[in-house]
């Protein structure tokens, strides 16, 4: 795919040393206003105008406003018009494939609650799956950051490259990439992944009602397009090796409360096949009636087929060379018995459909 952005990419690359030296310090010292205890959390409540800074970073121009008078600067003009022309290719060949695709192949499952580990700022691939879940939960190892407002945009040009360098790679190959996110999230003006998660929001036509924030945590409210009922999307930023989640009892008290409909993996870099992810992996089996994933996700090995039937789709190709260790002979068995016709769209590592796969496992009852 092309390069984007040559005019905003000339200008990060001339300031970002400075920035990154101004921004290299710890997050978490980030002044916390009005903190008041959510479930464990202290969450900052973001009195911004969050919904239209959000169509801002979106590449959408607000109606009216300070940010409607931003919107006339030509870094922001060149930022919308490049950026409208990666989410509309990223939407017709990603997304409305999928779209397309679950209410055909998959009519009745239709979660409300969606469990998302190790999914980064990723809201969109489960807002396209499950469109009609009022909750979702996402975590990774990236910080919440700070919410989009007038104040946090500007200094515009950096803001808008930063922007666009956190969503170029996942615009490309339907993914993030950890050691990406790792710079990217801490020295864009935006830090962390609640702006990527608003813009997303604000490009699928959602609503955004309020943002709480703080260094672990955000919550955000928001509306579908036409619709009155508030649904809420949690992001949590935590380690799920085994070693921190064992310390970490608020986060796995916050899952097993949740009760979610369905748990959903991708591009999760095989860490489920490992015993040192072995708590999260048990957590979503023993929380997660659904599991809706690829070959990254939980081995096919983990789900006894006493408890679990199993559904397959696509074809199943081996893992990428840096994964070639985590090749499943049995899950290629199990599609070699269970022929499914190609998937519409690539899935995680497997950007191409002609290698993509997915497994939909569901617990039986007992």
């Amino acid at each position: 795919m092309k390069t984007v952005f040559p005019l905003l990419a000339a200008a990060l690359c001339a300031a970002a040393p400075l920035f990154a030296q101004s921004l290299d310090g710890d997050l978490s010292a980030t002044p916390v206003r009005r903190a008041t205890p959510v479930n464990g959390f202290a969450i900052q409540e973001d009195s911004s105008d969050v919904d239209t800074a959000s169509q801002f970073i979106a590449g959408l121009r607000p109606a009216s406003g300070p940010l409607a008078e931003l919107a006339d600067a030509p870094e922001w003009k060149s930022y919308a018009r490049e950026l409208d022309s990666a989410w509309q290719n990223f939407d017709t060949s990603r997304l409305l494939p999928i779209r397309n695709w679950m209410p055909q192949t998959l009519p009745g499952f239709r979660p409300e609650t969606v469990f998302y580990p190790f999914s980064g700022p990723d809201y969109i691939y489960a807002r396209t799956y499950f469109p009609d879940a009022t909750t979702y939960v996402l975590c990774g190892l990236e910080p919440a950051g700070v919410a989009p407002s007038l104040q946090t945009v500007q200094p515009l040009a950096l803001t808008l490259g930063w922007m666009r360098l956190s969503t170029k790679t996942f615009l490309e190959a339907g993914y993030f990439i950890t050691k990406e996110m790792r710079v990217q999230f801490k020295q864009s003006p935006l830090q962390g992944t609640v702006p990527v998660i608003c813009l997303m929001m604000a490009r699928s036509g959602d609503r955004i009602i309020s943002v709480k924030t703080d260094a672990t945590h955000a919550e955000i409210r928001f509306s579908a397009l036409g619709e009155s009922r508030v649904r809420t999307l949690h992001y949590f930023s935590v380690n799920l090796a085994n070693d921190a989640l064992r310390k970490n009892k608020t986060f796995l008290d916050f899952v097993a409360h949740l009760q979610p409909d369905t748990g959903y993996l991708k591009s999760a870099s095989y860490l489920l096949h490992e015993g040192e992810f072995s708590l999260i992996r048990d957590t979503i089996l023993a929380n997660c009636p659904a599991v809706l994933q690829d070959d990254s996700g939980i081995p096919m090995r983990a789900f006894d087929p006493a408890r679990w039937n199993l559904a397959a789709f696509g074809v199943y190709a081996n893992p990428l060379d840096i994964f070639k260790k985590y090749t499943q002979p049995d899950l290629a068995a199990f599609y070699e018995a269970h022929p499914s016709a190609r998937l519409p769209f690539g899935v995680g590592y497997h950007w191409d459909p002609k290698t993509a796969n997915l497994m939909l496992a569901r617990r039986t009852a007992q």
